[in-house]
């Protein structure tokens, strides 16, 4: 049901699952986006799985600070391929450049963290080229991905549309738009309002039998216990902001968790 209040009451916590793996640092020369298409499902008969045309759903990535769209393409292989009959994934480059093949989607002075930031240099150009990227229905992020995923989830994205998923991944509260992230909460609530207004207004007897609307933007967020970058309490501090989130911990670092666990967290949540 939808949650009527900010509270960590609010999360539903999945079990942990086993080791993960750090995303790997191999470089390559920048691309604006990458788009993953895995190869149509063949039955246990070897007949191509039926053509009948669905409409994909759009999932775009936004890689973490240092890495680039084909790296994460490469390590998000699995779940690409494990979505490929509804989903259908764009991995987006960050606009400024870290260095070689590294990309960021904003800037930090040396040795300040985007939680201790006052400002978060070049955020706007990530805003923009996330318009220009839309219509898409979900966001999936790490690190300062994530935390772009976060704040895009509360400011709205070209005129205010909202990814209906989003699975945030070793995030920090980015402070400098704390308020841009709180105003998903305030939106949800306006949401669960209207959405109980027009429950009153049928009868009873049907009311009853209405499953209630879920959250505007379905969330799964994946928190590291022994994430020294980002520590959980702001990973925790992020998830808070959401509606009903779901709240996946691993024993790792700071890493996306690819094991089976994972897996089953991520498509349940782009279910």
């Amino acid at each position: 049901r939808r949650c009527q209040v900010p509270s960590m009451e609010c999360l539903r916590v999945c079990a942990p699952p086993g080791p993960s793996f750090a995303v790997p640092t191999t470089r390559r020369a920048p691309t604006r986006a990458v788009k993953s298409r895995a190869m149509p499902s063949v039955s246990a008969s070897g007949a191509e799985a039926s053509t009948t045309p669905t409409k994909k759903r759009k999932m775009l990535a936004l890689h973490g600070r240092g890495g680039n769209a084909a790296g994460f393409a490469r390590y998000m292989a699995p779940l690409v391929e494990a979505t490929a009959e509804t989903w259908e994934w764009e991995f987006v480059e960050g606009p400024h450049s870290t260095g070689g093949d590294g990309r960021a989607w904003w800037n930090l002075p040396p040795g300040v963290r985007t939680f201790e930031a006052s400002e978060l240099d070049g955020i706007q150009d990530s805003f923009k080229l996330l318009d220009t990227c839309y219509p898409f229905d979900g966001l999936v992020g790490f690190s300062q991905g994530a935390m772009l995923a976060a704040v895009a989830c509360g400011r709205g994205i070209k005129g205010g549309h909202r990814p209906s998923v989003a699975i945030i991944v070793g995030a920090a509260w980015p402070t400098a738009h704390g308020d841009d992230v709180r105003k998903l909460m305030r939106v949800e609530l306006a949401a669960a309002e209207a959405d109980g207004e027009m429950r009153n207004a049928v009868p009873e007897a049907l009311a009853e039998v209405v499953p209630p609307s879920d959250p505007l933007v379905r969330s799964l967020h994946v928190v590291g216990k022994q994430d020294t970058t980002n520590p959980p309490a702001q990973a925790m501090k992020v998830a808070e902001a959401f509606s009903c989130a779901e709240l996946l911990e691993h024993p790792g670092g700071h890493v996306v968790p690819m094991d089976e666990k994972a897996m089953r967290a991520y498509l349940k949540a782009m279910r």
